[in-house]
Protein backbone atom coordinates (compact mmCIF):
# COMPACT_ATOMS: atom_id res chain seq x y z
CA UNK A 1 0.00 0.00 0.00
CA UNK A 2 1.13 3.52 -0.66
CA UNK A 3 2.56 5.56 2.40
CA UNK A 4 -0.48 8.15 2.10
CA UNK A 5 -3.35 5.21 2.12
CA UNK A 6 -1.42 3.87 5.50
CA UNK A 7 -2.68 6.83 7.09
CA UNK A 8 -6.19 6.09 6.82
CA UNK A 9 -5.44 3.52 9.33
CA UNK A 10 -4.25 6.02 11.96
CA UNK A 11 -4.63 9.00 12.56
CA UNK A 12 -7.14 9.08 9.97
CA UNK A 13 -9.87 6.66 9.51
CA UNK A 14 -12.20 5.68 6.72
CA UNK A 15 -14.55 8.71 7.57
CA UNK A 16 -11.52 11.11 6.14
CA UNK A 17 -10.93 9.34 2.66
CA UNK A 18 -12.32 12.08 -0.24
CA UNK A 19 -13.88 9.65 -1.85
CA UNK A 20 -15.71 6.03 -1.58
CA UNK A 21 -15.13 2.58 -3.16
CA UNK A 22 -17.71 2.78 -5.36
CA UNK A 23 -16.49 5.56 -6.44
CA UNK A 24 -12.89 4.67 -7.50
CA UNK A 25 -14.42 1.71 -9.33
CA UNK A 26 -16.99 4.16 -10.93
CA UNK A 27 -14.05 5.69 -12.25
CA UNK A 28 -12.89 2.68 -14.07
CA UNK A 29 -16.24 2.42 -16.17
CA UNK A 30 -16.61 1.84 -18.93
CA UNK A 31 -13.63 -0.86 -18.89
CA UNK A 32 -13.78 -4.10 -16.82
CA UNK A 33 -13.30 -4.56 -13.59
CA UNK A 34 -12.31 -7.73 -11.60
CA UNK A 35 -12.67 -7.82 -7.65
CA UNK A 36 -11.15 -10.67 -6.42
CA UNK A 37 -11.54 -11.20 -2.43
CA UNK A 38 -10.64 -14.17 -0.33
CA UNK A 39 -12.24 -15.37 3.38
CA UNK A 40 -12.64 -13.20 6.30
CA UNK A 41 -11.56 -15.87 8.77
CA UNK A 42 -8.67 -14.66 10.95
CA UNK A 43 -7.87 -12.15 8.33
CA UNK A 44 -8.48 -8.13 9.56
CA UNK A 45 -7.77 -6.71 5.87
CA UNK A 46 -10.03 -8.25 3.91
CA UNK A 47 -13.33 -7.19 3.88
CA UNK A 48 -15.23 -9.34 0.76
CA UNK A 49 -19.10 -7.93 1.56
CA UNK A 50 -17.73 -4.18 1.26
CA UNK A 51 -15.90 -4.77 -1.40
CA UNK A 52 -18.82 -6.39 -2.92
CA UNK A 53 -20.71 -3.16 -2.61
CA UNK A 54 -18.56 -1.17 -3.79
CA UNK A 55 -18.84 -2.90 -7.32
CA UNK A 56 -22.10 -2.99 -6.60
CA UNK A 57 -22.43 1.05 -5.83
CA UNK A 58 -20.88 1.41 -9.21
CA UNK A 59 -23.33 -0.11 -11.18
CA UNK A 60 -25.26 2.41 -12.58
CA UNK A 61 -22.45 4.16 -14.15
CA UNK A 62 -21.33 0.97 -16.42
CA UNK A 63 -25.57 0.61 -16.67
CA UNK A 64 -25.14 4.51 -18.06
CA UNK A 65 -22.69 3.92 -20.15
CA UNK A 66 -24.40 0.81 -22.12
CA UNK A 67 -22.27 -1.79 -20.00
CA UNK A 68 -23.33 -4.44 -17.47
CA UNK A 69 -23.22 -4.15 -13.77
CA UNK A 70 -22.53 -7.50 -11.21
CA UNK A 71 -26.18 -8.45 -11.93
CA UNK A 72 -27.25 -8.42 -8.29
CA UNK A 73 -26.88 -5.84 -4.85
CA UNK A 74 -27.26 -8.82 -2.77
CA UNK A 75 -23.94 -10.48 -1.46
CA UNK A 76 -23.54 -13.94 -2.76
CA UNK A 77 -22.34 -17.01 -0.77
CA UNK A 78 -18.41 -17.75 -0.79
CA UNK A 79 -17.13 -19.51 -3.83
CA UNK A 80 -19.59 -17.94 -6.26
CA UNK A 81 -18.31 -16.45 -9.09
CA UNK A 82 -20.65 -13.57 -11.16
CA UNK A 83 -18.83 -12.88 -14.05
CA UNK A 84 -21.07 -12.24 -16.65
CA UNK A 85 -21.31 -8.00 -16.49
CA UNK A 86 -17.96 -5.70 -16.96
CA UNK A 87 -18.07 -5.39 -13.05
CA UNK A 88 -17.03 -9.09 -12.02
CA UNK A 89 -16.87 -10.27 -8.52
CA UNK A 90 -15.34 -13.79 -6.51
CA UNK A 91 -14.96 -14.45 -3.07
CA UNK A 92 -12.95 -17.70 -2.42
CA UNK A 93 -11.76 -19.80 1.12
CA UNK A 94 -8.09 -19.52 0.43
CA UNK A 95 -7.44 -16.69 2.43
CA UNK A 96 -5.33 -13.47 1.85
CA UNK A 97 -4.38 -14.51 -1.58
CA UNK A 98 -5.72 -14.12 -5.00
CA UNK A 99 -4.54 -17.40 -6.60
CA UNK A 100 -7.46 -19.27 -6.38
CA UNK A 101 -9.14 -16.50 -8.26
CA UNK A 102 -6.63 -16.34 -11.09
CA UNK A 103 -8.77 -18.68 -13.57
CA UNK A 104 -11.23 -17.12 -12.56
CA UNK A 105 -9.96 -13.83 -13.99
CA UNK A 106 -8.41 -15.08 -16.95
CA UNK A 107 -11.60 -15.86 -18.16
CA UNK A 108 -13.12 -12.96 -17.81
CA UNK A 109 -10.24 -10.87 -19.29
CA UNK A 110 -10.20 -13.17 -22.25
CA UNK A 111 -13.40 -11.89 -23.15
CA UNK A 112 -11.83 -8.02 -23.72
CA UNK A 113 -8.57 -9.45 -25.70
CA UNK A 114 -9.80 -12.60 -27.73
CA UNK A 115 -11.65 -11.62 -30.25
CA UNK A 116 -13.00 -15.18 -31.42
CA UNK A 117 -13.78 -15.72 -27.36
CA UNK A 118 -17.17 -16.90 -27.52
Amino acid sequence: MAGNFLKYAGPLTWKDLPVDSHELIALCAPRPVFISAGATQGDGWVDAKGMFLAGAGAGPVYKLLGKKDLGTTEFPPIETRLVDGDVAFRQHTAGHTPGPNWPFYIAFAERYFNPNHK
